[in-house]
C-alpha cells in the first residue's frame, strides 16, 4: 500500500532514489469523483487525493482594486486583480472548459522610469509572519508532506503580465533601463521570499517563469543570461546561504532544453513540467538525470486529451518502470483541462499506478 513519505520524496529530490516515484496530486471535485468511482483500497484513494507534496505561498490571492484602479482602465467589475495589479477574467471554450485568461496589464501605459518608480509594487514580506510560516511548514511536514515554497512567475512572467509581453519584448531594446528597474523591484521581493522560505524550513523552493513555447525559448539564451538569470541566481543564493542543501525546482512550460545547463549552473535541481510533447523524457533523463529531477512528465495535451485508457496505461508503465528507474521521478498533471475524455484517462492512470505500487513503498 502507498505510504506518504517525506523521507522518500526528499531522497528522490536528492537524486538518491532510483526506481522511486512521488506524486504531486491533482485536486478538485471532478478528480476526487473519479478516484471515488474506482475500485481501489481506501489507502490508495486517500493517496491519490492528497499526494506527497504541499505548496506554501507568500502572495495574497488578490490585490486591492482601489490601489491599482487607475492603472486598469476598463477593467470589468467581475475581474480578479493580483497582488501585482494584473487584472484577469477566466475564459471558457464553447464546451465550457477552461481556456486560459484575458489579462489587463497595469503597466501598459507606464512608459518611463519615473512613472514606474511611482507604481505601487507589492510588499510580500508582511503577508505572513515568520512564526506563522514556520508553523504552517512544520504542520505539513509532520503530516508527511514535502513542502515547497512557491514563487513561480518569479521575474520575466510577472513582468510581462504587468507590462504586456509585446511591450516588454520591445522594452528590452528600446527601454533597457525601464526593464532593469522593473526586474530589480520584482527581484527584491523574490529574494525576501526566498529567505523567509529557507528560514521556515521548507524542503524546496520553486522559482521560474514561462520562458518557452513548445518550439523554443521566448528570449535568446544570451538575453536570459544577461537580464534574467542573475535575478534567479540571487533568489537561489540567499536561500542556499541559510540551507545549503535546499532543493530548487524551476518551472516553465514549453521546450526548456536550451536553458538546462544555465539552470544547473545557478543551482536548480529539478525542472517542471517537462512536457513530453516537446521534450524527450528519456534523452533528458539520460543526459541530465544525475543533476536534474524530472517533475511532471505527463502528456496532458496529447495522450490524456485524445488517447485511450490503454494508451494511458502504457505511458504510465513507461514512466514508472523506465523513466523513474535511473534517478526517481515526481509525477504531476500540470495545466490539464478536465474534459470527459481526460477524466476517463485519469482513472486509467490511477488504476495502473496502483498496480505498480512498489514505486511508492
Amino acid at each position: 500500500m502507498p505510504i506518504r513519505s517525506r523521507e522518500r520524496t526528499c531522497r528522490i529530490l536528492r537524486n538518491n532514489a532510483p526506481g522511486s516515484v512521488a506524486y504531486d496530486a491533482l485536486g478538485g471535485q471532478a478528480v476526487a469523483a473519479v478516484i471515488d468511482s474506482l475500485d481501489l483500497p481506501a489507502e490508495w484513494s486517500e493517496y491519490f487525493c492528497s499526494g506527497d507534496i504541499r505548496y506554501v505561498s507568500l502572495e495574497p490571492p488578490h490585490g486591492d482594486v482601489t490601489v491599482f484602479g487607475e492603472y486598469l482602465p476598463g477593467l470589468p467589475e467581475n475581474a480578479e486583480v493580483s497582488c501585482w495589479g494584473v487584472g484577469r477574467i477566466a475564459l471558457q471554450s464553447p464546451e465550457g472548459h477552461h481556456a486560459g485568461h484575458r489579462y489587463w496589464n497595469p503597466l501598459a501605459d507606464v512608459h518611463t522610469v519615473d512613472e514606474l518608480a511611482r507604481y505601487p509594487f507589492a510588499d510580500l514580506s508582511s503577508v505572513k509572519t515568520p512564526k506563522q510560516l514556520r508553523a504552517e511548514v512544520a504542520d505539513l511536514q509532520q503530516q508527511g508532506f514535502t513542502v515547497v515554497g512557491n514563487m513561480s512567475q518569479s521575474i520575466l512572467e510577472t513582468a510581462y503580465l504587468m507590462r504586456g509581453i509585446d511591450r516588454l519584448m520591445v522594452d528590452f531594446y528600446v527601454r533597457p533601463e525601464y526593464v532593469e528597474l522593473l526586474f530589480a523591484r520584482l527581484s527584491e521581493q523574490r529574494i525576501a521570499q526566498s529567505r523567509l522560505f529557507a528560514e521556515a524550513g521548507v524542503d524546496a523552493i520553486r522559482i521560474g517563469d514561462d520562458i518557452a513555447t513548445q518550439q523554443g525559448l521566448l528570449v535568446s539564451p544570451q538575453l536570459y543570461r544577461e537580464r534574467i538569470k542573475p535575478h534567479h541566481k540571487a533568489a537561489i543564493d540567499v536561500a542556499r546561504e541559510i540551507c545549503p542543501d535546499l532543493h530548487v525546482e524551476y518551472h516553465s512550460d514549453g521546450r526548456l532544453s536550451d536553458l538546462l545547463d544555465d539552470l544547473i549552473e545557478i543551482g536548480v535541481t529539478s525542472i517542471n513540467p517537462v512536457q513530453p510533447e516537446c521534450m524527450d523524457l528519456h534523452e533528458i533523463s539520460r543526459q541530465y538525470g544525475d543533476r536534474l529531477v524530472l517533475w511532471g512528465c505527463t502528456a496532458v495535451q496529447s495522450t490524456y486529451a485524445h488517447g485511450t485508457p490503454e494508451d494511458i496505461k502504457r505511458e504510465t508503465q513507461e514512466l514508472l518502470w523506465e523513466v523513474a528507474s535511473g534517478h526517481g521521478l515526481v509525477i504531476q498533471f500540470m495545466n490539464i483541462i478536465l474534459t470527459p475524455i481526460v477524466l476517463r484517462n485519469l482513472g486509467a492512470f490511477f488504476e495502473q499506478f496502483a498496480e505498480c505500487g512498489d514505486v511508492v513503498a
